[in-house]
């Protein structure tokens, strides 16, 4: 199975996704925004992007090394990725899909105040305040369609509620 969360950049996937690999058994964690760290520093792609999502490479390589990883493991993987526009997003989902037809979206959702606080208080990096910030409007009416996957209401949650939010749509005899 892959259990994709998807949302706003600030929202909280990674830490949800963390806390869903610890919850569910034989799950494993797959960041593809290590491979948009990596293709920010190849000469001549650096500065053309302002965002992974718009690197057609970032896109392949995201959902290749994804099927790769289930091509080696039966485990769970657990994928925090930010894609707002459907125009990447149903083609990479299509892709996910052919890999693992057991391939289920999740689409974290908030309040833009709450995902201002959210932003604002990340201890963790800080670099990327200005950039969130900056993408905030785009990405919340964005994650208003249904078709970026079950939607998960964040407001008044900490991650381990959403993640028990996330594994009560998910049959637990498929995990």
């Amino acid at each position: 199975m892959i259990l994709f969360v998807n949302g706003p950049f600030g929202v909280g996937k990674t830490t949800v996704a963390r806390v869903l690999v610890e919850k569910v058994p034989n799950a494993t964690l797959y960041d593809p925004e290590v491979i948009g760290s990596v293709l920010q520093k190849i000469p001549g792609l650096a500065g053309k992007a302002n965002d992974y999502q718009d690197y057609a490479l970032w896109r392949r390589l995201a959902v290749t090394v994804a099927r790769a990883l289930k091509v080696a493991s039966a485990r769970t993987l657990v994928i925090p990725m930010a894609v707002w526009r459907r125009d990447y997003f149903d083609p990479m989902v299509a892709s996910l899909r052919r890999a693992d037809p057991d391939l289920r979206c999740f689409r974290l959702t908030v309040s833009e105040d709450e995902l201002l606080r959210r932003i604002s208080s990340d201890p963790e990096d800080r670099g990327a305040y200005g950039w969130r910030m900056s993408h905030a409007g785009v990405c919340l009416g964005a994650y208003r369609d249904p078709a970026f996957g079950l939607e998960v209401p964040t407001d008044g949650l900490t991650p381990m509620g959403v993640a028990d939010r996330i594994l009560k749509n998910v049959s637990t005899s498929t995990i």
